[in-house]
């Protein structure tokens, strides 16, 4: 079963959140810029949910405050957080204990609020300011220690010390999983009084005998006219706690300690630790076979037959590990009935978990995170790897926007299906680059990947500098790549081809038949669109971003326009033809020079496509570099030796436009 999670975040004035409201899912990775804020989102929910967390810690000072008020607590400002909680109603022990946080049945949603506010004299003048944190929408039910103890979250630094994590004795997520289990004490004792009577006989050792003999005769000479003198050696106390917490992980077959394994195995390590720590246990790994044998009695106690084999002890009894998915659930609501067994439900946080890690072994783990743990896990990440392979609805953005932090949520997503695993496809493979841009201007082809970066050169500007990211979605489908960027609040531009077309009609035995004609000439009067403009019109209505009636149905001038005005720069043909008409003799040159460069034919070859070119017959000029090079390799070429006069309007003003709308927000 999924556990629990945060399921939205409000902030105001707290540090760099002046006030934010921000949707999450059952898998979250926050991402933005250095100092945008991450950390101190985490922080907020920390501050609420941490029960390592002190009074102190939870007491704030005026430095917490948002930077853009003034004087906050001579002024009463205020700070809240709340976090809401969903998918808990499966969890008996959260429903009975947090029956005064619901706040909505439809979902079922638990709300938790802090505050820190002033407390004032009669006279409404400032005499200190507290905090409270409490359930529901009453402050008279406080949120206390034993409620963090059945719901609490564990943020995990980036600068974290996993050798020393491993190795603290009781705090070490590898002793608290031993403890999970329900280990017979009797065993341990007598493992204990085996191991003691063992280190016994070290003393019995001439050596270890020797050794006593000579610190007594030091000792006595040192200490004097000290009555009593004698030393006395033996093993260290081996009771059944220090038992279990001395158990220590050795990796490999050489058996290496923590120690001494990279930086990279030990963050894989400690993850895989803190996940199965943090997994629900309502159904048992392992059963006592007098707990077995009482558990079958019970009504549907046959499923314990179908889950569950002998162990090779036969003391116990093991959970198999090909249950399916219907079967899971009827066993936790079987054991959630018959077997309570009160634990915690802790949310993970991770900052930066890619750290140490190589690319493949980021891809590898936080796949399985993402997509099949059950356990609900919040992200913080720079790593384009991550985001690659993280669910659609799963990336929160942040961005620092009218002198504050602002957060935006995919959560709200909605895309079909195909939709859903095409964009999930491209942003494995291009590394979730989308989601990383001050600004994205996104493209239908190569020739425009390779072209338009080149451009802005041209134009003086440089789109990395900016943060602007060209995105090739090989296709015309923008629509959900559309729907992201603005659930994120990224701006956006696109660049597609016109492909204009000339209809022509026919009489198919009485039957009007139409037939597009592409690559044909422009003339007035005949029945004849643009393919580029048909789709970009129907995405903005269908993103309810224009209307019908907004488009110009017969001035195609104006519909030009109006998607221009909506960050759509549609060409007139396609680049190159559209290139090839605007440049002078000087451009046409520098195509048949590049053309020269990259054919792979003889001279025969280059004369035919100079002769098309000459002749301005320049769609069967297209074609030539489409079946003897391809378009891609033409363009990569092409981009090192183009001028601007060889660049059609309409690429202009999208780079132009991408880079306003970028400025407007960051400079």
């Amino acid at each position: 079963m999924k556990s629990p999670f945060i399921s939205r975040v409000k902030i105001k004035n707290f540090r760099n959140f002046l006030d934010v409201d921000v949707k999450l899912n059952h898998k979250q990775v926050i991402i933005g810029e250095n100092s945008i804020g991450k950390t101190n989102f985490l922080r907020a929910i920390q501050i609420i949910l941490d029960k390592g967390f002190t009074d102190y810690n939870r007491q704030l000072d005026s430095s917490d405050f948002h930077d853009s008020l003034v004087d906050p607590m001579e002024n009463g400002e205020e700070i809240t957080i709340t976090i809401e909680i969903r998918n808990y109603e499966h969890n008996r022990q959260l429903v009975a204990q947090f029956e005064d946080a619901v706040v909505s049945t439809e979902p079922p949603t638990l709300q938790l609020n802090y505050k820190y506010y002033p407390i004032k004299d009669e006279n409404e003048l400032i005499l200190r300011y507290q905090y409270v944190i409490y359930k529901g929408i009453n402050e008279e039910k406080h949120f206390k220690h034993d409620d963090r103890s059945l719901l609490n979250i564990k943020v995990i630094g980036a600068l974290r010390d996993v050798e020393r994590e491993l190795n603290s004795n009781r705090n070490s997520p590898l002793y608290k999983l031993v403890k999970q289990y329900d280990i017979d004490q009797d065993e341990l004792i007598d493992i204990s009084e085996e191991m003691r009577s063992a280190a016994d006989e070290i003393l019995n050792l001439d050596e270890i005998r020797d050794i006593k003999k000579i610190i007594e005769e030091k000792f006595s000479t040192l200490a004097g006219l000290q009555r009593d003198n004698t030393v006395n050696l033996r093993p260290y106390d081996i009771d059944i706690e220090r038992l279990l917490y001395t158990i220590q992980v050795f990796m490999g077959l050489k058996e290496r300690p923590v120690s001494e394994l990279s930086l990279g195995l030990a963050n894989i390590l400690y993850v895989s630790l803190m996940m199965l720590l943090l997994k629900d246990r309502t159904v048992p790994r392992i059963i006592k076979n007098e707990d077995y044998q009482g558990l079958i009695d019970k009504d549907d106690g046959e499923i314990m037959t179908e889950c569950y084999d002998i162990s090779t002890s036969e003391i116990n009894y093991i959970i198999k590990d090909d249950i399916n998915l219907d079967t899971q659930k009827k066993l936790y609501a079987f054991f959630d009935k018959n077997n309570y067994q009160p634990h915690t439900i802790t949310i993970l946080a991770l900052e930066e978990p890619e750290a140490h890690l190589h690319p493949v072994l980021q891809r590898l783990i936080y796949r399985e995170v993402l997509h099949k743990s059950e356990n609900s896990v919040i992200f913080t990440t720079h790593s384009p790897y991550i985001t690659a392979i993280s669910p659609l609805e799963s990336i929160v953005h942040g961005r620092y926007e009218d002198e504050q932090t602002k957060m935006f949520s995919t959560s709200d997503l909605k895309l079909e299906q195909k939709e859903k695993e095409d964009i999930e496809r491209y942003l494995d493979a291009k590394k979730g680059e989308i989601y990383f841009g001050k600004g994205v201007l996104l493209v239908e082809g190569i020739t425009e990947e390779y072209i338009i970066p080149k451009v802005a050169e041209l134009m003086g500007t440089s789109l990395d500098d900016l943060g602007i990211i060209v995105c090739n979605i090989h296709s015309t489908n923008f629509k959900p790549y559309v729907q992201i960027l603005n659930s994120l609040k990224i701006p956006w531009c696109l660049i597609t081809d016109g492909d204009f077309y000339e209809l022509e009609i026919q009489d198919d035995n009485g039957k009007e038949k139409k037939k597009k004609h592409y690559h044909r000439n422009w003339e007035e009067g005949k029945p004849q669109n643009f393919r580029g403009l048909e789709l970009m019109n129907k995405m903005l209505v269908d993103l309810e971003i224009i209307k019908d009636e907004d488009i110009p149905s017969t001035n195609f001038s104006e519909q030009f326009d109006l998607l221009s005005e909506n960050g759509c720069f549609v060409g007139f043909y396609t680049f190159e033809v559209d290139s090839m008409h605007v440049t002078n003799e000087e451009g046409l040159e520098t195509f048949k020079k590049v053309y020269s460069e990259v054919r792979t034919g003889g001279e025969k070859e280059q004369e035919n496509f100079n002769t098309e070119l000459d002749n301005k017959n320049f769609w069967n000029g297209l074609k030539k570099i489409d079946n003897n090079i391809s378009k891609g390799r033409f363009a990569q070429r092409l981009s090192a030796h183009l001028t601007i006069e060889m660049v059609p309007d309409y690429i202009i003003n999208a780079i132009n436009e991408i880079i306003k709308k970028v400025k407007n927000i960051h400079e």
